[in-house]
């Protein structure tokens, strides 16, 4: 009975000073590390891509401001700061911030839409491939950050490497019926109001025609390359658990 005491006792000994030996190399080598990384990277968690975004939006807003005032190109850049919402709460919750080639894009499409001709202010339809081409671009790039929207709300890891056909189909679909939606509306309300925006008839078509290649070419890129305007930056990769 003796023996058998000396063995329990000396097993409970030795369980307990494992658990707390295990407990101080957890404490010493793994808690003061992550703090310091925490610390270090702490500032890496501002938006500055996203604010980035938003100067060269308020730079061409003033810029289209005292040029033409109150015109359609400010109103599209005016319209155009809603993306802030989306971009700021991805940086911060997701940690995903807006690729330089998105950005670049961006800003042509904005540039574009306002109306480069009329100096930043809203010309007719009068230069029809100048349109269409507006409406080519816009509908390629919301398309693309309307995907990659739907993706990181939906995923902690962004797109998908492979498949994702319902997200894309989604994205799709709403910008399609986005552009009908606005265009009949457009020619609606210039028909209603003696607006003189744009030639009827043929002008609508054109720019459906154009909105719906815009779409369906980015479905093509995202479907081939997976291209995405939101990617999360190196200082933010976790290494997988594999």
């Amino acid at each position: 009975m003796q023996t058998m005491n000396v063995k329990t006792d000396l097993e409970r000994y030795s369980v307990r000073m494992s658990s707390t030996g295990s407990e101080d190399v957890v404490g010493q080598d793994t808690c003061p590390q992550s703090d310091m990384s925490r610390s270090t990277l702490r500032w890496l968690g501002f938006p500055f891509a996203s604010v980035s975004v938003l100067v060269i939006l308020v730079t061409l807003f003033l810029m289209s401001m005292e040029r033409g005032g109150w015109s359609w190109s400010s109103w599209t850049y005016a319209f155009s700061f809603v993306i802030m919402v989306p971009l700021v709460v991805f940086e911060i919750k997701r940690k995903a911030v807006i690729t330089g080639g998105a950005i670049i894009m961006l800003f042509f499409m904005v540039l574009i839409d306002a109306g480069m001709p009329g100096y930043f202010g809203y010309s007719p339809s009068d230069l029809n491939w100048y349109d269409n081409l507006a409406h080519y671009l816009g509908t390629l790039v919301l398309t693309m950050f309307l995907w990659s929207f739907i993706c990181w709300t939906v995923s902690p890891t962004g797109p998908p490497k492979t498949n994702g056909r319902r997200k894309l189909m989604l994205a799709v679909t709403t910008i399609i019926v986005v552009s009908i939606f606005f265009e009949f509306t457009e020619f609606i309300t210039d028909f209603v109001f003696g607006w003189s925006n744009f030639h009827p008839g043929v002008d609508t078509t054109g720019d459906i025609i154009f909105d719906v290649a815009g779409v369906f070419t980015a479905a093509v890129v995202i479907a081939r390359h997976r291209v995405s305007a939101l990617e999360r930056p190196f200082w933010h990769n976790v290494p997988s658990a594999a």
